[in-house]
């Protein structure tokens, strides 16, 4: 046993440093550059190396534990850090070296694996006995080296911003006329055996003219239901006051089959339920408005003032009208009073609204509006200063509207922003 030790004894000085034993805390201690002090000096060639900082409390094993995942390996390590002296004896903020770093510019890309020379076929027996001489093989060309991509990053393109007005805010929107649609076409049942009044997408329905009436296959109707005269809340003469008929935007029909007397048609798209009355009129053509982007925004902002009107009703408030299933024909909330106005509906940002101005005023599709309301002081709960006299009246900008159908006497609008909710009455002037 003691032969073999010497042995190995012997080995370790023939071919390797033996590690120093770590005796006391060496006293020849130096300020380094940065500031801490070690008996190690700093490394040759950081910039070359990944560098590990010592941390309080850190072992050479322990490094070579967390950067080469094996605490045996140290004596590697330490190989690689020529600056330090002993490896027992490391210090805070000492920079062990722990693998040489390779640029991506300077890295050599893997050669080509060179192309498989072509099987050569062994030559026939000759038919006669005479030698043949034997032929050179082909020769192979030299593999072409594949040309290396540079390196690209994923560039994903700027979001498209979400159009404000939808197709459905134009297709579904309603509109307010002042002449009659003629009731010549409509909708006057179901095609299915069960007598069925409601038609929805893919759903068939009988049309009350056909071929002698010059409908043709292929057309395309804009399916639309009257609900109730609108007129404006001041005074006046009737005919002033009187905005139009309201019609509801129900759907589109395309017609497959034609007769003599009437008509099949399919539902394309569809708003709401098709029934039974519902008049058809050509597809108008519409178009979204390209609203500007960005637009500010505060209460006390001023329009143009050159044209002026105001909210008379909602879009969802007459969806309760002209339906084939009669109901209350009233509208919900309060008739009378300071609520009186809920009687009309209540608008939203992404709401349809109808404001009292149209083609009269000059008012065109894409045209921004700002929605005003002016202060109340209400002195029924609490007494207000005199000073509060001075907002009597004044106006605050409580939401924006874009008009996305024109009329003769009033315009569909969608409302693009609000910060209260919206109710007839409120004056509108363009932005």
């Amino acid at each position: 046993m003691r032969t073999l030790f010497i042995v190995l004894l012997l080995a370790v000085s023939a071919f390797g440093q033996t590690t120093p034993q770590q005796g006391p805390p060496p006293g020849n201690l130096t300020r380094q550059p940065d500031g801490h002090f070690s008996a190690n000096s700093e490394p040759a060639n950081p910039a070359a190396f990944e560098v590990h900082v010592v941390q309080p409390g850190e072992t050479l094993s322990g490094i070579a534990g967390q950067v080469l995942n094996n605490s045996r390996l140290w004596p590697q390590l330490w190989e690689t850090n020529e600056h330090v002296v002993n490896p027992h004896w490391i210090y805070p903020n000492d920079k062990i070296l722990v693998r040489p770093i390779t640029l991506i510019t300077e890295a050599t890309p893997p050669a080509p694996e060179p192309a498989p020379a072509p099987a050569v076929a062994a030559p026939a027996e000759p038919a006669q006995t005479a030698p043949v001489a034997p032929q050179a093989p082909a020769a192979v060309p030299p593999a072409q080296p594949v040309p290396q991509r540079p390196q690209t990053f994923l560039q994903l393109p700027p979001p498209r911003p979400v159009p404000e007005v939808k197709v459905s805010d134009l297709y579904c929107s309603g509109f307010i006329q002042v002449s009659a649609i003629p009731q010549d076409t409509k909708v006057i049942a179901k095609f299915n055996a069960d007598g069925g009044a409601l038609a929805t997408e893919s759903d068939y329905i009988y049309l009350s003219q056909g071929a002698e009436d010059g409908v043709t296959t292929g057309t395309m109707y804009q399916v639309v239901r009257p609900t109730r005269r609108i007129n404006r809340s001041e005074r006046g003469t009737a005919d002033a006051r009187n905005l139009g008929m309201h019609y509801l935007d129900v759907g589109q029909i395309q017609v497959v089959l034609t007769q003599p007397d009437f008509a099949l048609g399919r539902v394309v798209s569809n708003c709401d339920a098709v029934e039974v009355g519902d008049l058809m009129v050509p597809v108008p053509r519409l178009t979204a408005p390209n609203l500007p982007r960005p637009r500010s925004f505060s209460p006390f902002m001023k329009a143009t003032g050159d044209v002026k009107g105001s909210i008379v009703t909602t879009l969802n408030v007459l969806r309760n009208f002209g339906s084939t299933f009669k109901g209350t024909g009233k509208m919900a909330g309060v008739p009378v009073g300071e609520l009186s106005p809920l009687n009309s509906g209540i608008g939203s940002q992404g709401m349809i609204v109808y404001v009292d101005i149209g083609d009269r005023e000059g008012v065109k599709a894409g045209d921004l509006f700002i929605v005003y309301r002016s202060l109340g002081l209400d002195r029924q709960l609490y007494d207000l200063p005199a000073e509060a006299e001075t907002l009597q009246g004044q106006r605050t900008a409580i939401g924006e509207l874009v008009i996305v159908r024109p009329g003769e006497r009033a315009s569909t609008a969608l409302v693009t922003y609000a910060t209260d909710g919206l109710v007839a009455g409120d004056f509108v002037e363009r932005r």
